[in-house]
């Protein structure tokens, strides 16, 4: 078996049934389907079972969080990959994954486009860095993971919304495990789903700063604190300025006042601090 779907749900029964619409109509069918529900009061129960002859694996109960729901899915789950496609998010056409696979790719994670409804998205990179890391994350609706990677690092369950993030960090940078992006639309993403409200977190620099200090060797850590101008102020202007929304006008603006000096050679002769 290629493919593990799973999707987590609480309390979501109308974006539950349009997920699960989008994945039971897939014209590719070498795939397993899994739903963990944390215990919904309001008829998503029902959905699930209105489909329970197109489900392989489902589960209602009481969980301790996103994370940990996923994990109870990573360990029914029997296929070469995984994809986490949580209610509310659905797959874009009904041919996507046979467009997917038809890369025949064997890379630890591979990942497509994901779009909104509002007209927004997300471009799969086409390589990762600790760098890319530091500003955001990998499109996770969108990304199809080699289930055996699980073996050795679950998502980190004490996190809302950022294990995922915390998990790509540590098997791409940390293990090096092999990534590939594919140009392609493959999830609608639920912009009112729990990634979405729960943001927040993720742009939390205090929980970046300890997601990334406890997984980082000390080696690399010392770098890191470098180039984040942590004990170094200098640098610490300059990743202040790449990280800004107007680096691009502040580059703009300082070529054009080093045109402006460099046409004024005898004033730079004069000039002294």
């Amino acid at each position: 078996m290629i493919l593990s779907i799973i999707t987590i749900n609480y309390n979501n029964r109308d974006g539950l049934r349009k997920t699960i619409e989008s994945v039971v109509n897939q014209t590719y069918r070498d795939f397993e389907y899994i739903i963990i529900d944390g215990g919904s009061t309001d008829g998503s129960v029902d959905v699930i079972r209105e489909y329970a002859d197109k489900i392989d694996y489902w589960v209602s109960e009481k969980d301790k969080g996103i994370y940990n729901a996923m994990n109870k899915g990573v360990a029914v789950a029997h296929g070469e990959y995984t994809q986490f496609l949580n209610s509310g998010d659905y797959l874009c056409d009904k041919d996507v994954l046979e467009k997917v696979f038809s890369h025949n790719f064997t890379e630890d994670i591979v990942c497509g486009n994901i779009i909104t409804l509002k007209g927004g998205g997300m471009i799969a990179p086409e390589s990762v860095t600790m760098e890319y890391f530091i500003k955001g994350s990998l499109p996770h609706p969108s990304a199809f993971i080699k289930r055996e990677l699980f073996d050795t690092h679950l998502y980190d369950e004490q996190y809302k919304i950022s294990g995922d993030w915390e998990f790509f960090i540590y098997h791409l940078i940390i293990k090096n495990a092999s990534y590939k992006s594919i140009n392609l639309n493959v999830t609608v993403f639920d912009t009112n789903g729990i990634s979405s409200t729960t943001k927040k977190e993720f742009h939390d620099s205090s929980l970046k700063e300890r997601v990334i200090k406890t997984i980082l060797p000390p080696r690399v850590l010392d770098d890191y604190r470098n180039y984040t101008g942590e004990t170094d102020e200098y640098n610490r202007l300059f990743y202040i300025i790449g990280q800004s929304k107007y680096r691009k006008y502040i580059y703009k603006m300082t070529v054009l006042l080093l045109k402006i000096v460099m046409r004024n050679k005898e004033w730079i002769k004069s000039f002294s601090l």
